[in-house]
């Protein structure tokens, strides 16, 4: 079409209408697309935790929170509140319950990090993961994000400093590690909560101008109120003596009072008093202290005691599930803290039952009050969690937690593995869950829908998968090692969560060098390696790339190492050396009959002959890959392939073969659903009608190029708005 002269009266070639994609021919040989985004309404994020279900009543707190929120802020200084108290006495329940209370005053979202997973291991820095998560809960992710921790932090910083939000910083340890994540807004509020860790509290509130408050006991009747909620009105009022004694033993703790509720419930036979009486003779144990954390003990300790025998099993297996704060290193990787939180089908695998039978026990065990149930998932409290671990290493044996623990890893391994081929089916593979699972029918469909829904999965368990890697490696179970990370590929390729991405792969790459296994050396190095290349450590890549050489003796692995030396010399700024590794690459999977190989190397090869200038033979390969990419078929790398030809012939200034290519690069993406592309689509055609000398086009195209960029809210569309 660009090369054929569509000669109209007038206006005739402009636009006008609500089409949603219209290509029309320009009568100077440009193409005018117009593909003008509808009004996209974004949901602010709403990420904090579930409220508690009773909050009690802690209504002299609140009003002092909200009194300080109300105190008018300087330029760029949040309000700051510090809420302090020891584990289980309600911290984070108390600034959920606020924030749901004030939410109006958030237009712009309620975030959530919780720290203890990061800070508890007593670093002072690497935060690339809380930043990580919380871009995300602003619906930054993936291919929009910055690759250093250093762009992240100042994307977040960017954000938050132009909205009203609500951020709740949960388990905190390091002030440094605060102050890194306080956005520059009079308007927004920031909870920070800490068991005591903290201690740094009074220069951190002083610094900040923090209200600071100190979260104690319930009072004996606000502990009154929160029993009558839970087991009725009725019952403590026949026996309200009991009820206080009861109370006076769980000394004001709320997660204590549930416990004991809990035991209540599931015997009604059971006396207040006489409850009351067992737990103080507990307490006279001198190794056992009457309040804090160790009155959540003893009162598990007496709900355990009186469990059928199924459901206390259930309780000490489930309590085995790796979690994020299990096992200290010297570098930070759970942005989500030490919350352990799994689905029903992880129950199963822990407990070696059908999903049936796990589903009576967990119901057994929230009614018990020793799990929370939010949505689908469950939730161990982490002192409830503690008490399970200790009866559980206390009646199994070792061989009998392990094999457990394996048997949860394994079950995650294979869904890990069906979710990662939903969302690449055509990448190469390694490990025998995938040649098991490739040709079956995927449970998360096919196409962009399946590629949203297996994300979807492996987001919810990102944080489960990373913590089987370190118990494999800890257990020496060097196969489940390296094939989790293999199946967190598609993740990390998508999403970008470099941190864990490199370190769970440095774990994986150890383990393939002790298995002996050339084969998922292969696998384990270039997945490292590119990880490394993408945050610019270009020479541990070429490290790492290099020793997968030396191992590799399948050409077609080859090949694609090659390809990834390649790519990080390109990445790099150095095209001429990148230039044999891409065509001794090429050569590889043409001799081979890999086609796809072609095509990608093909599309290296043009952005390569970009660099150095030369256009001709750029374009020539970039011919070549989208036409194997349009018969394979591969859509995708097919659009991708067609920008850069775009904007090849906008180097040249040939501005119609430009259109022509950008006009059917955005069709592709258009049904690919890929914002972001689309966005850079509309950045290289506003780049056509200026160069046609046409500035109230371009202004058009610039615009639709911002309104795509805000849609998947890269940082690209400020770019474009502040230049000129």
């Amino acid at each position: 079409m660009a090369g054929e002269d569509h000669h109209q009266a007038g206006d005739g070639n402009r636009y006008e209408g609500e089409a949603r994609n219209v290509v029309q021919a320009h009568r100077v040989d440009v193409m005018n697309v117009y593909n003008t985004p509808g009004a996209v309404r974004v949901e602010p994020p709403s990420a904090l935790p579930p409220a508690a279900n009773r909050f009690h009543d802690r209504e002299p707190l609140l009003r002092q929170i909200t009194e300080a929120v109300s105190v008018k802020r300087h330029a760029g200084e949040p309000t700051v509140v510090i809420v302090a108290g020891l584990r289980g006495v309600g911290k984070t329940a108390m600034a959920v319950h606020w924030a749901t209370l004030e939410r109006d005053r958030f237009p712009d979202g309620l975030l959530y990090s919780d720290l203890g997973g990061l800070s508890r291991r007593g670093m002072g820095g690497g935060i690339g993961e809380t930043v990580t998560y919380l871009l995300e809960q602003l619906g930054i992710s993936g291919e929009h994000l910055p690759r250093s921790d250093q762009g992240r932090l100042a994307l977040l910083r960017s954000r938050l400093a132009r909205g009203r939000v609500f951020l709740l910083l949960d388990n905190a340890r390091l002030a440094t590690e605060v102050e890194r994540l306080l956005p520059a807004s009079p308007d927004s509020v920031v909870f920070v909560t800490t068991g005591g860790e903290l201690t740094e509290v009074a220069d951190l509130a002083g610094r900040q101008n923090a209200e600071v408050i100190l979260l104690r006991e319930l009072s004996d009747e606000v502990s009154l109120d929160l029993l009558r909620s839970l087991i009725g009105n009725e019952r403590v009022d026949r026996e309200i003596d009991g009820a206080r004694a009861l109370l006076r033993v769980c000394g004001g703790w709320p997660l204590a009072i549930r416990l004991a509720a809990g035991r209540l419930k599931t015997r009604r036979t059971l006396g207040l008093a006489d409850l009351a009486a067992r737990l103080e003779a507990a307490h006279r144990d001198p190794h056992r202290a009457p309040k804090g954390e160790w009155v959540v003990h003893v009162v598990g300790d007496e709900v355990y005691g009186a469990m059928p025998d199924e459901v206390r099993r259930a309780y000490r297996m489930l309590s085995l599930h790796p979690g994020a704060g299990d096992r200290p290193t010297p570098t930070p990787r759970a942005g989500r803290g030490p919350r352990v939180v799994f689905g029903i089908g992880a129950a199963a695998a822990l407990l070696g039952c059908t999903e049936a039978d796990a589903d009576a026990l967990l119901d057994e065990l929230v009614n018990r009050h020793l799990l929370d149930e939010e949505a689908d998932r469950f939730v161990f409290h982490d002192l409830i969690r503690l008490h399970a671990r200790s009866s559980a290493e206390h009646e199994e044996t070792d061989e009998d937690r392990d094999a457990a623990v394996r048997n949860v890893a394994e079950w995650y391994l294979r869904a890990a593995a069906e979710a990662d081929l939903a969302v690449n089916s055509h990448r190469p593979t390694t490990g025998p869950v995938f040649r098991e699972l490739r040709g079956r029918s995927s449970p998360y469909g096919s196409g962009p829908e399946g590629v949203r829904r297996g994300l979807a999965w492996l987001r919810a368990e990102h944080q489960n998968l990373c913590a089987l890697v370190y118990a494999a490696e800890d257990r020496g179970w060097h196969d489940l090692a390296w094939q989790l990370c293999e199946a967190l590929w598609g993740f990390y390729l998508s999403l970008k969560h470099y941190d864990q991405w490199i370190e769970t792969h440095r774990i994986g790459l150890r383990a393939a060098e002790r298995l002996g296994d050339a084969e998922a050396r292969f696998r384990m190095g270039i997945q490292l390696g590119r990880g490394l290349y993408e945050t610019r450590r270009f020479a541990e890549a070429h490290e790492v790339l290099a020793g997968t050489l030396e191992v590799v003796t399948d050409p077609l692995d080859r090949a694609t190492t090659l390809e990834f030396v390649g790519r990080a010399h390109l990445d790099a700024g150095e095209p001429a050396k990148a230039l044999p590794f891409f065509q001794q690459s090429k050569e590889l999977e043409e001799t081979h009959g890999r086609i796809r190989g072609v095509g990608i190397n093909l599309h290296h090869l043009g952005r390569t002959y970009l660099a150095l200038g030369r256009v001709d033979d750029a374009v020539r390969c970039l011919d070549r890959a989208q036409e194997i990419f349009e018969d394979i078929p591969d859509p995708y790398n097919r659009g991708r392939t067609l920008i850069t030809v775009g904007r090849a012939h906008l180097m040249a200034e040939r501005a119609g073969p430009a259109a022509a290519a950008l006009g059917t690069a955005l069709e592709i993406m258009r049904a690919e659903g890929r914002t972001y592309q689309i966005g850079e689509i509309y950045e290289s055609l506003a780049h056509v009608a200026a160069m046609m000398d046409d500035p109230a086009h371009a202004a058009e195209l610039r615009a639709a190029a911002i309104a795509a960029y805000d849609e998947v809210g890269s940082p690209r569309a400020d770019e474009l708005r502040d230049s000129p």
